[in-house]
Formats: C-alpha cells, sequence, structure tokens
C-alpha cells in the first residue's frame, strides 16, 4: 500500500513506540533520509534505472584535440548518479555505434603513448565529468547522441512538484489558501472562454488580461521506495532511531531486517536477469589474462 510520507512518519513512530518527547518528528525524517541513503548505495533494481541522453550539439562543443592523443569528449555526470551501468554513442536511427567498454584509471587516460586496448574506445571519470576517447563522432559521421546508462537515487521522500505551468496543466498542483507564504502562484487569463495558466501577471494580460492570481503546491511526488517498498524505508529508519536513542540491540535487530529485505529485492533481479534464455557475460582482465 502506498503511503503519504506523513504516513510514514508516523508508521516509523508506531513501531518505535516512542513519543515525541524522546524522539521527535524531526529526528525520524532524519531516519528515513539515512535510510534511503543507505538503500541507494547497495540496491541495484531496474526502478534505480535510467538514462541520461546528451544532445548532438552539446557533444560536438564538449569535444577537443590536443596534441598526439586523439579526440575526447567531456560530459558532465548526472546529478542523481550512483553507479555506472553503461555508456554508448548512438545515430540518429537510434542504433547503437560504439559502445565504450573499457574503463580506465584517470593517469592512464591522460597518458597519450600508454597501451590501451579495443580501439580508442574507452573512458574514464574525473570529478564530475566523464570523458571518453574517441571523442563524440568517431563512431561513425551520423553521430547523434550519446547515452548514459546509471543507477541513480530518487528525489527525497517528501519531494513536491514545482508550481510551473506545466505541472497545472498536468494536475500535478494543489490550490492553497491565498496568502500562504509557501506556496507558488500563477496567473490566469481567458480567451475565447478558456481558462490558462501563465507564470508572470505580463504574459496573462498580453493573452487577454488578467482574470485572477491563484496560490498552489505541488502534490507529492512519486516515490518507488515509499509507495511500493515502505519495509526497507521502515525497518532502516527504526535501526537509525534505536541508534539515537542508544538501544543498541534494537538497531542491530532492524539494521538486518533493513539488509535483509535489500539483499532479497536484488536476488529478485538477479534471477530475473538469468531467466528466459540463455545468459551470456563477457569479462575483460585489462591484460592480465
Amino acid at each position: 500500500m502506498a503511503l503519504t510520507y506523513t504516513q510514514l512518519v508516523a508508521l516509523v513512530r508506531s513501531w518505535c513506540n516512542r513519543d515525541d518527547e524522546v524522539v521527535s518528528d524531526a529526528i525520524i525524517q532524519d531516519a528515513l533520509k539515512y535510510a534511503a541513503d543507505k538503500a541507494y548505495r547497495t540496491l541495484r533494481v531496474p526502478p534505480l534505472e535510467n538514462v541520461a541522453v546528451y544532445s548532438k550539439t552539446l557533444l560536438e562543443a564538449a569535444t577537443t584535440t590536443a596534441g598526439v592523443a586523439p579526440s575526447v569528449t567531456e560530459i558532465l555526470i548526472p546529478y542523481d548518479l550512483v553507479e555506472f551501468i553503461q555508456l554508448k554513442e548512438k545515430d540518429s536511427s537510434g542504433s547503437t555505434l560504439r559502445v565504450f567498454n573499457e574503463k580506465l584509471n584517470v593517469r592512464t587516460f591522460n597518458n597519450p603513448y600508454a597501451e590501451i586496448y579495443s580501439g580508442y574506445n574507452y573512458w574514464t571519470r574525473e570529478r564530475n565529468v566523464i570523458k571518453f576517447s574517441a571523442g563524440f563522432g568517431q563512431g561513425g559521421s551520423n553521430a547523434s547522441t550519446v547515452e548514459l546508462y546509471y543507477y541513480r537515487r530518487l528525489p527525497a521522500l517528501n519531494a513536491t512538484y514545482a508550481v510551473t505551468v506545466l505541472n497545472y496543466n498536468a494536475g500535478f498542483l494543489i490550490a492553497s489558501n491565498a496568502g500562504v507564504a509557501t506556496a507558488g502562484r500563477l496567473w490566469f487569463s481567458t480567451t475565447n472562454n478558456i481558462t490558462k495558466a501563465f507564470a508572470t501577471q505580463a504574459e496573462a494580460v498580453a493573452d487577454g488580461g488578467v482574470q485572477t492570481n491563484g496560490y498552489f503546491v505541488g502534490s507529492t511526488t512519486p516515490n518507488w521506495l515509499r509507495d511500493e517498498n515502505e519495509r526497507i524505508l521502515l525497518f532502516g529508519a527504526l535501526a537509525e532511531v534505536f541508534s539515537f536513542v542508544q538501544e543498541d540491540d534494537q538497531a542491530a535487530k532492524y539494521q538486518a531486517m533493513f539488509m535483509n529485505e535489500i539483499r532479497e529485492l536484488n536476488d529478485e533481479d538477479v534471477r530475473r536477469n538469468a531467466s528466459g534464455g540463455n545468459y551470456q557475460m563477457q569479462f575483460n582482465g585489462r591484460g592480465l589474462i
């Protein structure tokens, strides 16, 4: 059963059986945040997979050639990345031109005289940047995009939709009492008896005159952990709460339950990946085998 964030906080309080003078809501909220952070470190399941797509214009601007080295392209790592899965270059039809199977340490990558395998299709990470070589377009003249497939961390458990026109049109905003300081404002106009929302008063006036302004707050965004696997968050948060109140035996019990839930989900995904056909995987000893 999907829980709201408020219900999740109440569930943790009910299980820990401590009143708010001993464990405040702020402590429970911190415990839930810490439990989610720990889960992202070890959970490797499809709901945490994501794809970042880098456009041709961006990639061409980010590609350089220096000295005797082949060309290099640098792209920013997504802010929610936890672990890399795959980096590949695609053409305009969606076909794969190159997969960058060779990952190098930074020192080897930056040394043009180092012995490197796989025909110059390799990459590395340096701070918040991915570098790959040969640079974009070297896999084919019709190269169009680069895709980074990765495991991510989800938005905050209590994250809400931003107050924007698009989210209003999609039905993700909730009307709030006028004057609420934390609520966002949208402006409206009526053209041909159709009410439309705008981000600014000037846009609404230009469309046909201001009808009224409204205050809104965003509804809670979906979160796979909170909505479908609250037991992971519950047991993880209880481990943090009992650590806070210095009940080490209870903290250890719930930590074990927390890790077991994560292990079961990971094992389930391993079985899913190995089913449905003959499973094949390649290994590379990076010159050691």
